[in-house]
């Protein structure tokens, strides 16, 4: 049977045999039919060495002539077919006690949801929007949790308990204030709308059960003695027949505020980390995944948008229990790499 040799002339594409060994040890091989001579070399080893750096360089915010001791045009020519490279977590399914999920809007149509444990990123699906659908392809693959914290979006809570019967949720106590302050207004006239604003700012010193009875009896007490006001409804009268056209709400953002606190009282879904001792927002997201994101675009800015989802798949693989250098190895990278002769 003849034998086959590994490596083949980037000439004529035909087998090399061996030809002895340069000065240095190294084993040459030639070509019978074009007569050109090579060195063996592990070009599986070289490619992954350029993907490497360039997974390093993409995110990290340092710039290429420190991360490279090669000129900037050469290092962008040389691993530029590592775009073309979809990194993938492969999650263990090992059920965490609670998970964060949350979005981050690379584009007006086009964000990334993600979902991450108190150690790694889990997973991420990128969608047009954040609605259902796109809620449940990215949580149908992860074993269900304790307790899930988010900031409240009604795509994750219809996903999350559609697929997970008994998930408990937490909702984020950071957006609760910031949704309040948003809807009351920093500086309303309103006496009443300042008297709850400063009332829902409170939620970030509540750390104990006895802390939070007192702050849910004095949010009833203060919904009732300004309840006339909150609910009070204002006529829309036609100027030519007299008639009332609609009816509305007076005071409508307040309402809405102060309703919103209301749902979450009766979902018990406001103060479940008390009891539980879990975290009560999701800085875990917000600071650790979703501001690092948004940085890289700052350093990499000019890239296209592919490139940026790229960019952004790296990096959360690089938070993930996948590790950057097993999935490389993982790879085929002679059906990526553009002069793949061998």
């Amino acid at each position: 049977m003849p034998r086959e040799y590994k490596f083949k002339c980037k000439t004529c594409g035909n087998p090399m045999v061996k030809a002895g060994k340069n000065s240095g040890g190294k084993q040459r091989y030639k070509c019978n039919y074009c007569m050109t001579r090579t060195l063996a070399k592990k070009e599986f080893r070289s490619r992954q060495n350029e993907l490497k750096a360039f997974v390093n360089w993409l995110i990290d915010s340092t710039k290429v002539d420190h991360k490279s001791k090669k000129p900037r045009r050469t290092f962008y020519r040389k691993t530029n077919w590592c775009w073309s490279v979809i990194p993938k977590i492969n999650s263990e399914e090992i059920p965490s006690e609670f998970i964060f999920v949350d979005a981050i809007y690379q584009s007006r149509n086009q964000c990334l949801l993600i979902a991450r444990d108190a150690q790694s990123v889990l997973h991420y699906v990128w969608s047009e929007s954040e609605n259902t659908g796109s809620y449940t392809e990215l949580l149908k693959d992860i074993p269900e949790p304790k307790f899930l914290i988010c900031d409240g979006h009604a795509g994750i809570i219809k996903a999350s308990t559609t697929l997970w019967k008994s998930v408990e949720i937490q909702r984020c106590i950071v957006h609760v204030m910031h949704s309040a302050q948003r809807k009351l207004g920093k500086r309303s006239p309103s006496p009443v709308n300042q008297i709850f604003r400063r009332h829902i700012n409170k939620l970030a010193q509540v750390d104990t059960v006895k802390k939070s009875e007192n702050w849910q009896k004095k949010f009833h007490a203060l919904y009732e003695e300004h309840k006339d006001y909150i609910e009070e409804f204002s006529l829309s009268i036609s100027a030519n027949t007299g008639e009332v056209i609609r009816r509305f709400r007076t005071h409508k953002k307040l309402f809405s505020a102060c309703n919103e606190i209301i749902k979450l009282l009766q979902c018990n879904r406001l103060f479940i980390y008390i009891t539980h001792g879990i975290p009560n927002n999701a800085n875990h997201l917000e600071g650790g995944i979703n501001s690092p994101l948004k940085n890289l675009l700052r350093c990499h800015r000019g890239i296209s948008s592919e490139h940026q989802k790229r960019m952004w798949e790296w990096y959360l693989l690089s938070r993930s229990a996948t590790p950057i250098d097993g999935f490389i190895k993982t790879l085929n990278l002679d059906e990526l790499y553009p002069n793949n002769g061998n």
